[in-house]
């Protein structure tokens, strides 16, 4: 064989998952994700109501059900192993391929035998009729086979599955080995509202600082999770809620209407949430609002001048629709995109059936959401008028850009940075402390307005805005496209004081709320300018903090000058450079939004004009420090 030539090897399932761990387990969190939705699965086979799940200090972690229990009996493929150990220990190994109607979160086999390869020991103890069986692994192998055990202590359930694993640090230690104790929390308090009925214990045993002891149970279930999304909103009707069965489809819907201009809606298929927004789920319960709504418009009105749009009978809602299917029908290699017409029509019939007969009951609270459809029309319109004349007037594509930018020589957005800075005389510095090649400059005159509740109509009339609209050269609403975007880096820098900190929260809700697409792409930042500078002879150290200015000064031994930065105007251009704008350097704060519901109740509170109430009692609670 030549030295060039390639070997072609064959590698077992346990080797390559271990090899590749990121093509089957997305991060460690999903250790406790998978064994946690093998025990709803049994529950909603009408096998047990309970979970437990405990994590321990060591990151070890336990998923109890009371289901049916694992099988024992030998597998057909391969005699000599018992079905539980072929469907841990092998790839595309379980009971959900064939179409019987098992409505199951996961249906290709993967998860649990990934999750065994990819763990230092992995226990399993399997309750069978009063009959208790172990079978052990250590790093996806076999140790012990199944064999039967004597339950001397009496702690064990009739039937049932416990799984006792840790993750394996030679595998998770490059790649993240610590549980996200918070996310997981999350998962399993969403399962529980998606699941009426079930109980989710959860315990945690510091681990990480961590100690939790939860249990969820939602006999609402997915009413109960609309009003935890609306806790800190202005509602205009408590919560509409329906669950029904079409054609062994189980749709279960709940949602609120609010004073809010947006909408939120959660989608979910057998428990998995799907974040595409045209799956068919999602696509029934707007199609089926939207029907109801508009023919009540026409019942009051008599007649269709000038109509509502579904658009319009969405405004303000927040929603969480759950549909139950067997075999479900997913676009591409993730469960993002659920494409299935017999769930879009199911989930239509359903909401439609059950407003038309809200509307009936209800005539006051009938003319409410028409009167907030109606709103949002006129809103639409006038926005649709503003955008007709700025686009006349080539308000947001003009292609003259306000005089006070200092362009960039780069003309790739992917490294060109726009600095939105706060006044002329910082501004002044910063274009001379810039690199010019990728760093353009644009004095943002002081804070703009909470434009939290703003409506586009209402931003199209300010200058400071649209300056900065005009600049990004991407568009705004409907006409806003990502592609476009001048600059793939926006950066905020203001003052290191509080009217500084309140200049960037307020550009920080205006992309989150009007261009959210920048906010996801991580393309938002805060610059974090210094407190002080620890000078020695012509040598400058920056402190970004009072810590970090006292261990500067000990360091120095008294023989050095503390300079203090009120702000920006206070450091010559050098010292700017050195400190807040160098790529080498620099201290940056990158805006996200990996937790969405969180970070949009934390933002209603702070931003929301209407939400005094809320915003009071939070400032006033020790709740304040966990947003800090």
């Amino acid at each position: 064989m030549s030295q060039n030539e390639q070997v072609i090897r064959l590698l077992e399932d346990r080797d390559h998952v271990r090899l590749r761990p990121g093509m089957y387990i997305p991060n460690i969190n999903y250790s406790v994700y998978e064994l946690v939705d093998n025990a709803v699965d049994q529950y909603m086979l009408g096998n047990g109501d309970t979970i437990n799940v405990i994590i321990d200090s060591d990151g070890s972690i336990m998923v109890q059900d009371f289901g049916a229990g694992l099988p024992i009996a030998p597998s057909q493929d391969i005699p000599e192993m018992s079905q539980a150990e072929l469907a841990l220990s092998r790839l595309k190994a379980g009971g959900k391929f064939e179409d019987n109607g098992v409505k199951s979160a996961g249906l290709n086999g993967v998860g649990s035998s990934a999750i065994n390869f990819l763990s230092e020991y992995f226990y399993v103890r399997i309750s069978k009729q009063g009959k208790l069986y172990g079978l052990d692994f250590e790093q996806g192998l076999v140790i012990n086979q199944l064999y039967e055990m004597e339950d001397e202590d009496n702690e064990y359930p009739e039937n049932g599955t416990l799984i006792m694993l840790r993750p394996d640090d030679e595998i998770w230690s490059d790649i993240g080995n610590t549980l996200d104790i918070p996310a997981i929390n999350k998962r399993l308090k969403q399962l529980a509202y998606l699941n009426p009925g079930l109980t989710i214990n959860f315990q945690v045993e510091d681990y990480n600082g961590h100690n939790i002891e939860e249990a969820y149970l939602f006999e609402e279930g997915v009413k109960s999770y609309v009003e935890e999304l609306t806790e800190n909103k202005d509602l205009i009707l408590d919560p509409i809620y329906v669950t029904k069965e079409i054609d062994d489809i189980e749709v279960s819907i709940a949602l609120a209407y609010t004073e809010a201009i947006d909408h939120t809606i959660l989608a979910f298929t057998n428990n998995v949430p799907n974040t595409d927004g045209k799956s068919s789920h999602l696509a029934g319960l707007k199609a089926g609002l939207a029907d109801a709504v508009k023919d009540y418009q026409v019942e009051v009105t008599n007649k269709l001048k000038n109509p509502i749009t579904a658009e319009d009978t969405r405004e303000g809602i927040v929603a969480v629709v759950s549909i139950k299917v067997a075999s479900p029908n997913y676009i591409g290699q993730g469960k993002d995109y659920l494409n299935m017409p017999s769930v879009r029509k199911a989930t239509a019939d359903t909401i439609k059936e059950c407003m038309e007969d809200y509307i009936d009951k209800n005539p006051n609270n009938a003319k409410l959401i028409l009167e907030k459809a109606l709103e949002a029309q006129r809103v639409r319109e006038t926005v649709r008028k503003a955008k007709e004349t700025a686009r006349k007037t080539k308000g947001l594509v003009a292609t003259t850009k306000p005089e006070k930018l200092v362009k960039c020589v780069s003309k790739s957005p992917e490294e060109s940075v726009i600095w939105l800075v706060e006044g002329d005389s910082a501004a002044g510095s910063a274009k001379q402390a810039r690199n010019e090649q990728i760093d353009a400059i644009f004095p943002a005159f002081g804070k703009i307005n909470n434009t939290y509740d703003y409506t586009l109509d209402k931003i199209l009339t300010s200058s400071k805005i649209l300056d900065v609209v005009k600049i990004l050269e991407c568009g705004i609403g409907e006409d806003f496209d990502i592609e476009k975007l001048r600059y793939h880096k926006i950066i905020s820098l203001a003052d290191a004081d509080v009217d500084g900190l309140h200049i960037q929260c307020l550009w920080a809700t205006f992309f989150w709320k009007h261009m959210p697409e920048i906010i996801e792409n991580g393309m938002f930042y805060l610059a974090v300018p210094p407190l002080y500078g620890i000078k020695q002879g012509k040598q400058i150290t920056y402190a970004y903090s009072d810590e970090e200015r006292d261990i500067l000064l000990e360091q120095a031994n008294g023989k050095a000058e503390l300079l203090r930065f009120k702000g920006l105007g206070e450091m010559n251009w050098q010292e700017l450079r050195e400190s807040t704008m160098s790529e080498s350097s620099r201290r940056l704060i990158r805006i996200t939004n990996e937790n969405i519901e969180w970070c949009e109740q934390q933002l209603d509170i702070c931003m929301n004009d209407k939400a005094i109430a809320a915003r009071k009692e939070f400032i006033t609670s020790d709740d304040i420090y966990d947003l800090v």
